[in-house]
């Protein structure tokens, strides 16, 4: 007998016997072609197979007969529980049933065997003794069962005729395994042989092979034609490796070629166990990526500041922000759970924590150049906090409520980010109105050392750049102005039309597409493992069952009665689920509600979504049941003593409600004798359920009585499960609607039933589709009534909001375009886009509002001259921050930085090119719709104890403040602003009109009422 260990180097070749092993090898015939080996000669891997099995085609079959019995051809049945790769084809010409596709199985499986570190993980062969024999069982692969099924010692000595015969084989029992007959074990199943021919149950192998290692495309429906059966190919098949799937396998798994190819034919998809080890540590190992991003925006502060005092100052207002926020989180709201989205607020915190910084340092630098005289440093932070305070309150403002808003969603990971994101927005407010003042004030009384490395780095270098971007800025500026301008009505019609067809993408066609995978992704769709969860998980039948649970593919429907659809659990932590919240107006033994759910059981068979099943129903709707055994004999036929009174035929249907009661609890009993008719679903099976309440007297046997407290019934729909959200719509709302009318018709103890099914995943689409859509909603509706409050204008408000609306229609229509699915990061993405969406257009938009002249061409030209250059090198530096998490490996940090991306570009082109043309066009005046609120000053009168002196000094010093800005404005802002909101509030005749008492032949600032 000879030897089956598969050797660990690949594929073992065999000498024809009679052959001299020693010498010189003699010429071989086969085939009646004459082909000689060489030794010398360099042959590819794929010749080399082929050669090898001609060889093994011409050995006569006794030869190929004598291997391993059949009980030791595989150690063990394929499950789960074993690592498992995926072989598929290039071309679909190409077939995995096909002597090309056999050798291919066996060349990759030699490849994976061959791999350093499978010996140390393989399950080892043992003999008949128990004792292991050091050598690694066989894989489970397609091409191995055909020479098991063949009597072939490996699947090199499979030829034509066994694939002919195998498939054939397969063919004829795939009836019996669609139709739940042939079930894994039924070689050992007396029930089960009595119902399948013998040739489909022997050595179980034709089940292995339909449920684990063909996909369900191989043989097609058994009562399809002939002639699809016989054209039917393989197109990718399931390989079982005799090692564990578990985080063991991660180095087996590094040591693994990248593109694992042989011919026409690849491993595309992995399921090894470690996706989450794999996960975790490449979260770990990309987080460097997070923190080149960091280190990128620091080194902008500093540029921006040029103070290291301030830039350290500003790094630790971030952090603490974030510590903050944590704090609250889980000591003050005590909320224990902690998703990994809430990891993205770090973003968040950077921006907005380095966007309040530039504000406030440039007010400072800004006043301070106009060195008041009267109050020294406390009349400086006045005057710095009165122009920065307002701005900063805007943005951080509009940011928060669009976290906030967010909070409308269902999806307990969204609604933990929007709620720790928020937060942090606001901490980092108030740590920037105090923790930052105070540390610029620290700054000034410890100015660096000349010859500090800092001060020279300052001097040499930032300063210089700082200059260089001067420049650039003035030219940019004036080349905006002018194309915005002069091109106006063809940016507004051209960004209108884009916005509108974007319109018809999100909300027409593909629309915002659901996701049709039920694991969160975690790399990218390339990944071998995401290619097995996505694609070739649902193409092979273990899985599809193996999804939700054993009669996974048939959809059931579900009515109960007597508790609430009421989710009264915590909506932040998912593992405090709540308690039952019972019914008390259900009472089944009315005799109305009986009659009732008779009627409703007759009327649901006749619905076309019914399906008809065979075997026993007892407990699918016990109203029937009940009245069948109620028509038993009140006289046992064979001990004429016991009387079954009142739960036999003297009761007439509808029973009267303690009748009910009593018999549904006897008839349970009974039923629960015998398992089999009644155990269906596990512990979730149809039927009464009761509960014991105390007894006034002594009836049964102790003080306790069950009652019926909640009721069950189920029947099989001729819907099979699926992960589009289409065809599970189509299901719900059918079932749904037709309960919902019966409803209507029932007595008021039967009203409160609702329906349920295998429907968790598509109530998470259904969940995300309505969230999102609701919190961009709320969000854009938020950010108006914010808009009007710091405008006092309506309709620059409305344009605004226009444009804002523009930028997230714009967004999520490339990201539809870009494949992505409303999965639960997408649908945060989307919802946060608002708050990132809204700061450049609120820049022009206030900015507009305050220039004091008349003509609206005047006002859009100083409102770019003033915003243009600054937003448009945030958004670079915000898309730069975004661009390097690209590289990540992690999904997450990609479409994080695709993100932001894009958010970025679409946010300024929107607010620079729609916007500011829209309000060229049809913005309004200085004067029209133009409100005020003269309450509103009350709230900077702690900016303004020392006004009266500091505007007389102020008017003092008029002629060098304009000096002093002369050439420079507002066009040598800093172009690194994140956010640029400082620029808003002090170009150098809008501080200068602002510092100073307004002149009789001047109309009043409209600035005043922000700065005041």
């Amino acid at each position: 007998m000879q030897n089956h260990s598969w050797p660990t180097q690949g594929i073992l070749r065999k000498k024809p016997k009679g052959k001299n092993r020693k010498g010189k090898k003699p010429q071989k015939v086969l085939n009646n072609t004459e082909y000689t080996e060489t030794s010398n000669e360099k042959k590819d891997t794929w010749k080399e197979l082929l050669e090898l099995k001609n060889k093994h085609t011409n050995i006569e079959d006794e030869k190929a007969q004598d291997h391993l019995d059949s009980d030791n051809f595989f150690c063990n049945l394929p499950t789960s529980a074993y690592a498992r790769v995926v072989i598929t084809v290039d071309t679909e010409e190409k077939n995995l049933w096909s002597m090309e596709g056999v050798l291919a199985q066996c060349h990759i499986d030699g490849v994976l065997r061959g791999n350093v570190h499978f010996s140390s993980l393989c399950q080892m062969q043992v003999n008949r003794n128990g004792v292991e024999n050091h050598e690694c069982c066989r894989s489970w692969s397609p091409a191995n069962y055909v020479a098991f099924l063949s009597n072939r010692s490996s699947c090199l000595g499979v030829t034509e005729n066994d694939l002919s015969r195998v498939k054939t084989l397969l063919q004829q029992c795939y009836r019996y395994y669609r139709n739940r007959q042939l079930l894994p074990n039924c070689a050992e199943d007396l029930n089960c042989r009595k119902r399948v021919p013998t040739e489909c149950y022997m050595k179980n192998a034709v089940f292995h092979l339909l449920h684990y290692l063909l996909d369900v495309d191989f043989i097609p429906n058994y009562k399809a034609d002939s002639n699809s059966q016989q054209n039917s190919t393989l197109h990718s098949a399931m390989l079982f490796l005799p090692i564990a799937a578990s985080s063991a396998t991660l180095n087996f798994y590094k040591a693994i070629d990248d593109d694992l190819t042989y011919g026409n034919f690849r491993v595309q998809g992995m399921q090894l166990g470690l996706k989450s080890t794999l996960f975790d540590r490449l979260l770990v190992c990309d987080s460097s990526l997070l923190l080149v991003g960091f280190i990128f925006v620091t080194l902008c502060i500093w540029v921006y500041t040029s103070s290291i005092v301030l830039t350290i100052a500003t790094i630790f207002a971030v952090l603490f922000s974030l510590g903050i926020s944590y704090a609250i989180y889980t000591l003050v709201l005590r909320i224990e759970f902690f998703p990994f989205m809430n990891l993205l607020a770090i973003v968040v915190a950077v921006g907005i924590g380095a966007d309040d910084a530039f504000i406030y340092c440039k007010v400072w630098e800004s006043r301070k150049q106009q060195k008041p005289s009267n109050g020294g440093l406390v009349r400086l932070v006045q005057e710095t906090m009165k122009q920065a305070f307002p701005s900063m309150f805007v943005t951080s403002l509009t940011t928060a409520v669009a976290f906030f808003a967010s909070i409308v969603s269902n999806v307990t990971a969204i609604n933990c980010f929007s709620l720790f994101s928020g937060m942090t927005v606001i901490v980092n407010f108030f740590l920037m109105i105090t923790w930052l003042p105070a540390c610029v004030i620290v700054s000034e009384h410890c100015k660096l050392s000349t010859l500090s490395p800092v001060n020279f780095i300052t001097r040499k270098i930032i300063r210089p750049l700082q200059s260089l971007g001067d420049k650039v800025t003035i030219a940019f500026t004036t080349f905006l102005t002018g194309l915005v301008l002069r091109l106006r009505w063809f940016l507004l019609i051209t960004l209108g039309i884009t916005a509108i067809l974007c319109c018809s993408v999100v909300f027409h066609y593909p629309g915002l597409q659901m996701p049709d995978y039920m694991d969160f992704q975690l790399f990218h769709d390339t990944h071998p493992f995401e290619q097995y969860d996505l694609i070739y998980s649902q193409k092979f039948w273990f899985e599809r069952n193996e999804m939700i649970g054993g009669d996974a593919e048939v959809l059931p429907m579900r009515f109960v009665w007597g508790i609430k659809p009421i989710d009264n659990g915590n909506y932040l932590d998912p593992n405090k689920k709540g308690t039952t919240d019972w019914d008390d107006n259900f009472d089944i033994s009315h005799q109305t509600s009986q009659l009732w759910l008779y009627n409703f059981c007759r009327n649901l068979r006749s619905t076309p979504f019914y399906r008809s099943t065979m075997g026993p129903l007892l407990t699918n709707c016990f109203i029937e049941s009940l009245r069948s055994w109620m028509k038993r004999d009140c006289t046992d036929p064979i001990n004429p003593n016991i009387n079954y009174e009142p739960c036999c035929e003297s009761s007439k249907f509808p029973y009267k409600p303690d009748v009910l009661q009593q018999c549904a609890a006897e008839a349970s009993v009974r039923l629960h004798h015998t398992p089999y008719l009644w155990i269906r679903d596990g512990p979730l099976s149809a039927g009464p359920k009761f509960v014991k309440e105390p007894l006034s007297n002594n009836t049964l046997a102790s003080n306790m009585t069950l009652k019926i407290k909640a009721l069950i019934i189920e029947y099989d729909s001729i819907y099979t499960y699926s992960l589009s959200f289409g065809a599970m719509d189509t299901f719900f709302h059918q079932v749904e609607g037709w309960m919902q009318k019966q409803l209507r018709t029932a007595p008021k103890e039967m009203r409160g039933g609702w329906f349920i099914s295998h429907l968790e995943f598509y109530e998470l689409q259904r969940t995300l589709y309505q969230g999102t859509m609701w919190a961009m909603g709320v969000s854009l509706t938020l950010a108006l009534i914010v808009l009007i409050l710091v405008t006092l204008n309506p309709l620059i408000s409305l344009y605004t909001i226009i444009a804002v609306g523009a930028v997230i229609i714009v967004t999520v229509g490339i990201l539809i375009l870009l494949g992505w699915t409303l999965n639960v990061l997408e649908s945060v993405a989307i919802s946060t886009t608002i708050g990132l969406a809204v700061d450049f257009s609120l820049h022009y938009a206030v900015s507009y509002k305050a220039c004091i002249s008349e003509k609206k061409i005047d006002r859009v030209k100083t409102a770019l001259q003033q915003m243009g250059g600054p937003t448009l090198m945030a958004a670079i530096t915000s898309g730069a921050a975004g661009a390097l998490m690209l590289p990540s490996h992690v999904l997450a940090y990609i479409q994080v930085g695709v993100f932001l991306l894009l958010v970025m570009a679409i946010s300024w082109i929107y607010a620079t090119l729609f916007l500011c043309p829209m309000l060229a066009i049809i913005g309004p005046s200085s004067r029209f719709a133009q409100f005020e609120c003269p309450r509103l000053k009350i709230l900077s009168i702690c900016f303004n104890e020392y006004e009266n002196d500091g505007a007389v000094e102020a008017d003092k010093d008029n002629n060098r403040v304009k000096k002093t800005y002369k050439g420079r404005g507002m066009l040598s802002e800093s172009t690194l602003s994140t956010s640029s909101s400082v620029c808003q509030f002090h170009c150098s005749e809008l501080e200068t009109l602002a510092a100073r008492p307004p002149s009789p032949s001047l109309p009043p600032s409209p600035l005043s009422t922000l700065l005041r």
